[in-house]
């Protein structure tokens, strides 16, 4: 069977999930292979090497100091506690906008995150050397790889798969001839 044509016929909205459940699935899922080897190794390797460069505590989780402890906000009027993710979402993410494409990678993320509170509750601080930035950017472009992966994967299995003798990689694949271009010097 060729790389290029899907052996069953899944919804896209499973193969989406499925690609953001571990990166590559998707692609698996739809029979390419080779694509799915390629691509999740690729997005694991990069959110590996920003966690080997800038520590685990790249993955800076919304709603938490640097201390790895709850923001707490209080109230004014009521002089009242409450866990700023939950008084104030919204604000919280975007304060820190780069988890949300490390988020991205999935599962693998939610692990992360986990380690990292874990590093923090052991009193490990963050980095505030330049390769701490550098990791989180690699968390967070290895997420972003994994959102083309997975639209790409999802788009693939919205289409039907190429009869077998219409593959590019077929010998018997007519290729159109070039067209011939005017000696040198005439017009």
């Amino acid at each position: 069977m060729a790389d290029s044509h899907r052996s069953t016929a899944l919804p896209a909205p499973l193969v989406a999930l499925c690609g953001w459940l571990v990166p590559g699935l998707g692609y698996l899922l739809i029979g390419q292979k080779t694509r799915a080897i390629i691509s999740g190794s690729v997005i694991l390797a990069t959110f590996l090497a920003g966690i080997l460069i800038g520590g685990i505590r790249v993955i800076d989780v919304p709603g938490y100091d640097p201390a790895g402890q709850p923001k707490m906000l209080r109230i004014a009027r009521t002089d009242d506690t409450v866990w700023a993710l939950k008084y104030d979402f919204k604000g919280e993410v975007l304060n820190k906008p780069w988890y949300i494409a490390q988020t991205l990678v999935g599962p693998t993320n939610i692990i992360a995150t986990w380690g990292s509170m874990k590093a923090a509750d052991a009193g490990h601080r963050m980095s505030t050397a330049r390769v701490f930035d550098i990791g989180t950017l690699y968390t967070a472009v290895a997420g972003m790889l994994n959102l083309l992966v997975i639209l790409d994967a999802t788009y693939r299995a919205t289409k039907p798969p190429l009869p077998e003798h219409e593959t590019p990689h077929d010998p018997t694949f007519e290729q159109p001839t070039p067209t011939s271009y005017p000696a040198e010097g005439t017009l």
